[in-house]
């Protein structure tokens, strides 16, 4: 089981990081979460996040995006087979579940030259 560390923006523009179980699929990201975490409302009001994987050097600046949970469907079987059949979509314990997208944003001299787009 590998474990992350994602850190999004308050309303106040403080940090909020939570450690999260992900999975990665063609360079990009993805955490299931419950609908009603924090996490979801900062990233709907401010997509730039960052993250980090445990045990390794460095975060990087990403942009997150909320997605519903079914979006992927080998996204989930991902999750099922990488975390011991964890069932990413079940939502008996928080409530409904969705999908935060991770990708990587271009360092700022590409964004001011608008790649970002």
């Amino acid at each position: 089981m590998r474990h992350g560390w994602i850190t999004t923006l308050r309303l106040d523009g403080s940090p909020r990081t939570s450690r999260v179980w992900f999975v990665e699929d063609r360079g990009v990201v993805w955490i299931a979460t419950a609908e009603v975490n924090r996490k979801v409302a900062d990233i709907r009001r401010d997509s730039r996040s960052t993250f980090a994987v445990e045990g390794r050097h460095g975060a990087h600046a990403m942009t997150a995006r909320i997605v519903p949970i079914d979006v992927e469907p080998s996204v989930l079987a991902s999750f099922k087979r990488d975390y011991d059949g964890w069932d990413a979509a079940d939502p008996a314990t928080d409530g409904p579940r969705v999908l935060i997208r991770l990708t990587r944003r271009p360092p700022a001299s590409q964004r001011e030259l608008g790649a970002d787009a």
